[in-house]
């Protein structure tokens, strides 16, 4: 069966879509915050995961326990991922896991969580390839280019090139346990032979804090996506 619409009733179902859209959002990511209990990990985990894939920077306060030493734990600590009943973040520069009430895998059985999303707006930029003379200089070419205020975080999807030495197996390693919190939150790099690739998505911050560690000749970008998260 066939069934026929006329234009109004279609202006109608579209005003409704638009709306529901424009309820999601409110919802998601213009309330303060949010609150979950030890026992709905997974109700929170989704939440997590649907704040963190539209790209906002997530915080959240924890109240609960230490699962080794039974201590206290009540804290502020930067959420990166969450899968299943579990929540990845960051303590003191430091990762830790975050499970439900009755955890012991984790490093803190949570009794209460509360999200708090950073930011209400995503500006997007695109920006045509970038070449410096070393990651400063593309760096501030990035910042140039970003016409915002009340920038709260700013984050680069794309890759990098840059020329620099051949890094030896133990200074890769001393590379990567340097900016080890970095590659948490996305940075990937690749070492090749006089140099080493930057890709993924990364924060700004993350970029000017690699750029203390690598001597750079020249770089490189591809075309690049910013994300300015702002109030």
């Amino acid at each position: 069966m066939k069934i026929k619409l006329n234009a109004i009733e279609i202006l109608v179902i579209v005003a409704i879509l638009i709306t529901l859209s424009a309820f999601t959002y409110k919802f998601l990511f213009h309330n303060e915050k949010y609150v979950f209990s030890g026992d709905e990990m997974y109700k929170c985990a989704w939440m997590c995961n649907k704040i963190l894939g539209q790209g906002f920077p997530l915080n959240a306060t924890v109240i609960g326990v230490w699962t080794k030493s039974k201590e206290k734990f009540n804290g502020t600590v930067e959420i990166y991922s969450a899968r299943g009943g579990t929540l990845y973040a960051i303590y003191n520069n430091s990762p830790i896991t975050i499970g439900g009430r009755l955890a012991y895998k984790e490093d803190v059985a949570a009794e209460k969580i509360i999200l708090k999303p950073i930011g209400k707006k995503i500006d997007i930029y695109e920006l045509e390839p970038i070449e410096g003379k070393d990651l400063r200089e593309v760096i501030n070419k990035i910042e140039s280019s970003i016409n915002e205020s009340n920038i709260l975080a700013v984050k680069i999807s794309g890759t990098i090139g840059i020329n620099s030495k051949t890094y030896k197996p133990a200074d890769q390693i001393e590379l990567l346990n340097k900016v080890y919190i970095e590659s948490l939150k996305g940075m990937r790099i690749q070492f090749l032979d006089n140099g080493l690739i930057v890709s993924g998505t990364y924060y700004l911050e993350g970029l000017k804090e690699l750029s203390k560690y690598v001597n750079a000749s020249k770089v490189v970008t591809n075309r690049l996506k910013i994300y300015v998260i702002t109030n």
